[in-house]
């Protein structure tokens, strides 16, 4: 899927915007806060059906409007082309739709065209908590296993559930909530694993080409120990109840990402407390263009890359090398800088396309 067309109004400083992309590079370059990051976040908005800023739709809607609108035509060389659009207005009262037809689960839209973001806080996913590792495990295992979105929401379900019913003191419910959660708690935790599987043995030889110095494995922690997640919850249900939440389960779960030992004699080290921030900018990168690749050659979907702040933290050395893999692979990219000389370098021009933004005006630029 490609990305050609996106349409925009009355999102953050952008009363209206509609433009061409390009299938390669497409640069938008600008002052800070000329509206560069709001054009990506409205993208972001209508492919993931959420704001990766704000959870505020009020802060969204450009002020002294009623609502956003965003419209997207996505083309397929098999497919042929679809038509999305959304509108949000400050009621919260949401409409997306594909090819005209009304859509209500944003998932659908999100599966037509895998999203890749890198902000400049992306080295949380290293050092961050451990909900930004889950959210990245989830969206890699959302493409690779078709019930997994529902088997998670249906877990995410009966553990509110439970919490509930540990609020109010229902034993009885405590120990019925339990055992559903328990059993889909064991479904989720095993598709996250097959995924982490699938991903280790390509992250390596992708830092191998990224940053050789770096050798990295990902380790998946379900959240909960045993071989029943149903047991546990029994076992340490006085325990909940102490903490009036469910202490254990997938909601509770982490990838660690650990420094490879040297040797055996040694043991993994936490990435997290001996690398540098460029460094876990690295390992970061890595990680989503691991996912993208995984996607490209397994299920035949590309990834679209928003990046905001392009390069931002990395070292020249780094930059390149990330951007050129992005280049090789082919991967449709939008990526805001406030200098574009040392992007522009490393993509023919045939395969780059560059726009201005200036006080939420977009305009196609001369390259030359």
């Amino acid at each position: 899927m490609i990305l050609e067309r996106v349409e925009v109004e009355n999102v953050r400083n952008i009363e209206a915007a509609g433009i061409d992309l390009c299938p390669g590079l497409n640069v938008f370059s600008g002052a800070n806060g000329a509206g560069k990051t709001a054009f990506i976040e409205a993208v972001h908005l209508l492919l993931r059906g959420r704001s990766f800023r704000t959870r505020s739709v009020e802060t969204i809607i450009r002020n002294g409007g009623n609502g956003l609108t965003i419209r997207a035509e996505i083309r397929d060389p098999m497919r042929g082309e679809s038509k999305i659009g959304l509108t949000k207005d400050r009621a919260k009262n949401t409409h997306l739709r594909r090819d005209g037809v009304a859509v209500t689960n944003a998932s659908e839209v999100a599966a037509l065209l895998p999203v890749q973001v890198l902000l400049p806080d992306l080295a949380d996913l290293v050092f961050g908590p451990p909900s930004s590792r889950r959210q990245w495990l989830d969206w890699g295992t959302f493409h690779v296993k078709h019930d997994y979105l529902s088997t998670l929401r249906d877990y995410l379900r009966a553990i509110r559930q439970r919490n509930g019913a540990i609020r109010t003191g229902d034993r009885e419910a405590i120990g019925l909530w339990g055992e559903q959660a328990g059993g889909l708690g064991e479904r989720v935790t095993g598709m996250r694993q097959y995924y982490v599987d699938l991903i280790n043995t390509q992250l390596s030889s992708t830092l191998e080409k990224l940053s050789p110095e770096l050798n990295i494995t990902l380790r998946h922690e379900p959240g909960w120990r045993g071989d029943s997640l149903a047991n546990e919850m029994r076992q340490h249900a006085p325990r909940d109840v102490k903490l009036r939440s469910t202490q254990a389960g997938p909601h509770r779960a982490d990838v660690r990402i650990e420094i490879a030992p040297e040797s055996t004699q040694t043991v993994p080290q936490p990435a997290a407390q001996v690398l540098s921030r460029g460094q876990g900018k690295v390992v970061a990168s890595a990680m989503k263009l691991v996912q993208a690749q995984h996607l490209s050659s397994a299920m035949e979907q590309p990834s679209l890359f928003l990046i905001d702040d392009a390069g931002a933290e990395l070292d020249e050395e780094h930059r390149d090398r990330f951007f050129g893999m992005l280049r090789d692979q082919n991967y449709q990219i939008l990526a805001t800088t406030t200098d574009s000389d040392w992007l522009l370098g490393a993509y023919p021009i045939t395969r780059v396309a560059m726009f201005h933004v200036k006080h939420g005006h977009i305009e196609p630029t001369d390259q030359n």
